[in-house]
């Protein structure tokens, strides 16, 4: 076994707790050497239940030589601030995401880490879900052709009314979910986003940040896609949808896929006549293949197999901090994208 990471969960809060801290507690090449949280109950958990020697509610009060890894899981609007400091006292950071409130904020935090030699990376687990490794499988099988539009929904009805409710935290669904399904359907196309078109509302949520979010993007490639995140439906949508020029694949419930494509299609001309042949519409019967497939597993918890890799063996970041700032970029272009449209309506 090689070196052996030392950690600090910096937040027990639900994704630190549930997640980050028993994923480093679990393993042998990493410890879970600290804990911070403002909520002296938490730290006792976390002291219980894992054995940490090092608890404090200030993340200033840690002694950054005992610690080769800060895992930043706090809310939002702290990323920025925690990540500079562990960066500017020779500490890695593995953060949560989203990276930060702003892009402004992503790109100090990729500074800093780069001026000082240091290493960051950004959670962003959709890229290792069961739906995106069968898309990934399904594009790179070629059956649907050229893919000009992935669709990825997302649908529940819930009235949130935590933290992440207020937009001033960092919250509402276009940061909060859509930092994962832009990531994801970046990362499916190998692409960057050219533009955005985006509308956003708050429906049921207790806060002021918004519950349902309809994005368009268009990216360099020229593929579209489409994000739709509604906390307000009780009825959902397939979670993700493929599209292409000879076929389309779609997610099933049950952990199933359809592909409904066709290996070649026949030559077709195009009739430029007014006088449409036997005043009939279009119509011709395609050789359409179809498939049900069963959904690849998800490897969502091999992430933290990325991270050791990536931060003490000497790998490749499975998410490069440029890939980040350009979802965090994306984000953006949809936030403004919607203000300009609620000010024309």
């Amino acid at each position: 076994m090689g070196k052996v990471l030392r950690c600090a969960v910096i937040g027990l809060g639900r994704i630190g707790w549930s997640f980050h801290a028993p994923q480093i507690a679990g393993r042998d090449d990493m410890v879970l050497q600290a804990a911070v949280d403002p909520d002296e109950a938490r730290l006792k958990d976390a002291q219980d239940r894992f054995g940490v020697k090092i608890l404090t509610r200030d993340y200033r009060e840690l002694a950054p030589e005992e610690i080769d890894l800060a895992v930043i899981t706090s809310p939002t609007k702290f990323h920025c601030e925690q990540a500079v400091w562990f960066l500017e006292h020779g500490v890695d950071v593995f953060c949560d995401k989203p990276i930060a409130l702003s892009l402004a904020e992503g790109k100090l935090m990729a500074e800093t880490a780069a001026r000082n030699g240091r290493k960051l990376m950004v959670y962003q687990p959709h890229r290792v879900t069961g739906e995106a490794l069968t898309a990934q499988m399904i594009l790179d099988s070629g059956k649907l052709g050229k893919v000009f539009l992935m669709a990825r929904n997302c649908d529940n009805f819930s009235r949130r009314n935590d933290w992440q409710a207020i937009a001033g935290n960092g919250g509402g669904m276009l940061f909060n979910y859509g930092a994962h399904y832009i990531d994801q359907l970046l990362f499916l196309g190998k692409d960057t986003c050219a533009t955005a078109k985006c509308e956003t509302r708050t429906v049921v949520s207790r806060g002021d940040a918004d519950d349902v979010v309809k994005a368009l993007l268009t990216g360099k490639s020229g593929c579209l896609y489409e994000v739709s995140i509604n906390m307000a439906s009780s009825i959902g949508l397939p979670p993700l949808a493929l599209y292409g020029d000879r076929g389309s694949a779609v997610e099933q419930p049950g952990g199933k896929w359809k592909l409904r494509y066709c290996e070649s299609m026949p030559e077709l001309r195009l009739n430029e006549k007014f006088a449409a042949d036997g005043r009939k519409y279009p119509h011709e019967e395609l050789p359409w293949q179809e498939e049900i497939m069963d959904a690849v597993q998800a490897k969502v918890e091999d992430f933290y197999d990325r991270v050791y890799g990536y931060f003490a063996g000497g790998k490749s970041p499975f998410v490069p901090v440029e890939e980040t700032l350009e979802v965090m970029r994306t984000i953006e272009l949809c936030r403004s994208s919607a203000v300009s449209a609620k000010g024309n309506s």
